[in-house]
């Protein structure tokens, strides 16, 4: 099925949002003065939130007239885990030559400890993984597991309802969190990815909407701005993911509406920027690389960095443009 150019480019969005986020962290880190980023650019771990909106979406997507097929559940769930793993392991490993030459410098947030086999197979033990950013990709797996078992068993009829059942079962659990396996399994950011799948069925089985693209262009834009406004106003996301059902509410209701607005908006005429598709379509690189190079500029940074914000504008430059526009051509 052909890619929707604006999902592409919300990938670019989202990959580009929580790059900026890790930019703000490094240059807390190394910066030797003040800070050249500010602060509310922490907002841009809002870009998790919207790749697991836009995961539902695609998967029912690239799934359409295939449910109720052991083969075609099959074949999709091969298609998940080829996809995720193998450029993972790229990058896990190079974190393990990392952590065996430097264990000071992998997880030190939670005291240098790693679990090595749950991290290149992606099992949730409430570690980080070696990758830090392989947290979203645990989430991603059990995404795929449980719709990999509705797309085998479920007439595509009645694919909504098994959606809502799913959540349902979530919200009446009452989000535990007593093991890393419910924290996973019970956690409220399923909903995203839920919604995202819901977004699609819509989508795919409705008629344009009767609203001209821009106007749903900027609807969009009026999602990013009050999932800012909630940034700013709550100063929540400061942590690795939401710890609750509100904050997850607070960044998850607008990621929906950005991506309704703007697979709709499509329909009607209005693309994205071209370079966003672009970056969208190598996002999954960026998000797995970027803190390795952001960490390389920071600790040659810090190497010799000043009270002047020249030398901050610099290693900022580099990391972006490293990952942000080095996979971009």
């Amino acid at each position: 099925m052909k890619k929707l150019q604006n999902i592409q480019a919300l990938r670019g969005v989202a990959v580009l949002s929580v790059l900026l986020f890790h930019l703000v962290i490094i240059e807390k880190k190394y910066g030797g003065g003040g800070d050249l980023l500010p602060d509310w650019l922490r907002f841009g771990m809002f870009g998790v939130d919207l790749f697991f909106v836009i995961s539902g979406f695609v998967m029912v997507t690239v799934t359409r007239g295939k449910f109720g097929q052991t083969k075609s559940a099959l074949l999709f769930l091969y298609h998940r885990v080829s996809r995720i793993y193998p450029l993972y392991w790229v990058y896990t490993t190079l974190a393990l030559l990392v952590f065996l030459v430097q264990p000071s410098w992998v997880n030190n947030s939670q005291g240098n400890q790693v679990d090595i086999a749950a991290s290149y197979l992606l099992l949730p033990t409430g570690l980080l993984p070696l990758v830090q950013v392989g947290w979203t990709l645990i989430h991603e797996m059990y995404f795929y597991l449980v719709f990999f078992i509705i797309l085998a068993f479920v007439p595509e009829k009645f694919l909504a309802w098994a959606l809502l059942l799913w959540a349902a079962g979530i919200g009446i659990s009452g989000f535990p969190m007593s093991s890393p396996l419910t924290k996973v399994v019970f956690n409220p950011l399923t909903f995203e990815f839920i919604a995202g799948c819901l977004l699609a069925v819509h989508y795919h089985e409705s008629p344009p909407l009767k609203v001209g693209g821009k106007t749903l262009a900027a609807a969009a834009v009026l999602g990013l701005v009050s999932a800012a406004f909630g940034f700013v106003r709550y100063n929540q996301s400061t942590g690795l993911m939401p710890v609750n059902l509100a904050e997850t509410l607070l960044y998850g209701i607008p990621a929906v509406v950005i991506v309704f607005c703007i697979t709709h908006a499509e329909r009607n005429g209005v693309l994205l920027p071209g370079f966003l598709v672009q970056l969208g379509n190598v996002s999954y690189s960026v998000y797995l690389s970027h803190l390795f190079t952001a960490n390389v500029v920071g600790k040659v940074w810090g190497l010799f960095a000043t009270d002047s914000l020249l030398d901050n504008a610099i290693a900022i430059t580099i990391a972006f443009c490293a990952r942000a526009g080095g996979r971009v051509s």
